[in-house]
């Protein structure tokens, strides 16, 4: 009679962690696949977003400038206006000269924020009005944030 009664409660007592870590755990998960595909779904964007650049930049729509030095400031100046008003850290800027080619700068922009706020820091930088073209955009998660990480480009004026 005794080993029933332990038998149960250890039946019970099973029952009840089952109870009280699964469905928590489930909900977890699908809430974590639905940001996921939220985050795939807008990294497409960026990719169709970036395929209307490119093709905006070979109908003579393009983004350029007189020399390096020249490119290396509007590259800074687009970054910094991307991210002005947005909250996100580790905002890190990098641009340079390119001496050779049809490149006159290149840019590199790596922010870390919300999905929200990286976002609208990678539409900014997308945006027509920013004066660069992206060559590529790149997306991680990083212990509750995202990390945004942007190569762009300015190309150099016809002689």
């Amino acid at each position: 009679m005794r080993r029933l009664r332990v038998a149960s409660l250890l039946f019970l007592g099973a029952g009840a962690l089952y109870l009280a870590v699964v469905p928590p755990a489930r909900r977890e998960r699908e809430a974590a696949e639905q940001e996921h595909r939220r985050v795939l779904e807008e990294a497409q964007r960026l990719r169709v977003r970036l395929a209307s650049v490119s093709r905006l930049s070979r109908e003579g729509l393009e983004a350029r400038a007189a020399d390096g030095a020249a490119a290396v400031g509007a590259l800074r100046a687009a970054a910094l206006r991307a991210t002005d008003g947005v909250y996100v850290s580790d905002v890190e800027i990098a641009a340079g000269a390119n001496p050779g080619g049809a490149a006159a700068g290149q840019c590199r922009v790596k922010v870390r924020g919300r999905l929200a706020d990286v976002l609208r820091v990678a539409r900014r930088l997308a945006g027509p009005s920013s004066g660069m073209l992206l060559s590529s955009v790149t997306l991680a998660a990083a212990r509750g944030d995202v990390i945004l990480e942007a190569q762009a480009f300015i190309l150099r004026e016809k002689p």
